[in-house]
């Protein structure tokens, strides 16, 4: 996998078109570290057509990142998450 996403905007998923060029790299490059982590039966749960909301979260300085399974992480600009 690509660690450098650089993705047009054309090609954004739908529930995050709403953020800005720095918010969809945070979401796709730490998504992308994320799911590396995880065992290919995990990972098939969080594929990125099961993200359900993309909010920002002001206070946290971070994206909340909800799955459809009820699951959410916050993705930090540092390419983390928690």
């Amino acid at each position: 996998m690509d660690l450098n996403y650089t993705g047009d905007s054309s090609e954004r998923l739908p529930v995050a078109s709403h953020l800005n060029d720095f918010e969809y790299k945070v979401l796709m490059q730490t998504y992308i570290k994320h799911t590396s982590v995880m065992g290919l039966r995990e990972r098939s749960k969080y594929t990125l057509s099961r993200i359900v909301k993309v909010e920002r979260n002001l206070e946290d300085n971070c994206l909340d990142v909800h799955y459809e399974n009820g699951e959410w992480w916050k993705y930090y600009p540092n390419y983390t998450w928690g």
